[in-house]
């Protein structure tokens, strides 16, 4: 077993384990509970060196919700073990509305990127059924149900980002510069080729956040508050599953 596949068992385990938790400590309902049999979810979409993965795990840790980051989400898609075993986790009534993906697949609709992309709705879809689950990046907020989640996007000056960057990993601001643009260039691209989206469009989130100023403990209260708002969901309301 490789040591993703290691990480990824633990990250299943901890939904399990929280899964039982709630049996044992119920937790209040929702203030709006989705009819889709997706969700409660965040979404977290940001601009390079924004602070979405520093705010990902602080949310994380308020609420008891695990966090899976683009690493992640990627190698999932891309490891046919580990994709099996999170998609046999869904019940078979969710997996059966995939067919579409699934026929796709076996017409031979797509090689490379597109087989990714099949692979990557699927993982994403297998989390959002779960539920309490922290998503970074990857167009979540393009594939699951509005109603189930909270979409988030983080933005912050060039300058700010750079700096933060440059210091962060301890490299000169030249660069800084040139990764942050980069990456900044890759995810929107991205998001534009698998979704057709302009990933700076206002409309496709519940939140968007300027970074420039706001530490991350004030974005964390804003979004906190956003879950509560749209999908009931209550800090610490759970023990945490550590």
């Amino acid at each position: 077993m490789t040591s993703f596949e290691r990480l990824a068992g633990r990250q299943f385990d901890l939904c399990e384990l929280k899964r039982r938790l709630h049996s044992q400590y119920p937790r209040p309902p929702p203030a709006r509970v989705s009819a889709t049999g997706y969700g409660p979810c965040l979404l977290v979409s940001r601009e390079c060196a924004s602070g979405g993965t520093s705010l990902a795990r602080l949310i994380g840790e308020r609420v008891g919700w695990h966090v899976f980051d683009r690493e992640i989400v990627d190698e999932v898609a891309h490891s046919a073990h580990v994709r099996r075993q999170l998609i046999a986790s869904v019940d078979e009534r969710v997996r059966h509305g995939w067919s579409e993906f699934r026929r796709k697949l076996a017409e031979g609709e797509g090689v490379g990127r597109e087989t990714y992309r099949h692979h990557l709705r699927e993982v994403i879809l297998s989390l959002g059924h779960h539920g309490e689950v922290i998503i970074l990046g990857r167009g979540a907020n393009y594939i699951l149900p509005a109603e189930c989640a909270v979409s988030v996007r983080l933005r912050a000056s060039l300058e700010v980002r750079v700096r933060r960057f440059a210091e962060r990993e301890r490299i000169s601001i030249e660069r800084a510069r040139r990764q942050v643009e980069q990456t900044d260039v890759e995810r929107a691209a991205f998001i534009r080729e698998a979704f057709g989206r302009d990933v700076d469009s206002a409309e496709d989130y519940d939140l968007v956040l300027d970074m420039d100023e706001l530490g991350v403990e004030a974005a964390a209260d804003a979004v906190l508050a956003k879950l509560q708002e749209k999908l009931g969901v209550q800090p610490e309301s759970v023990p945490c599953a550590r």
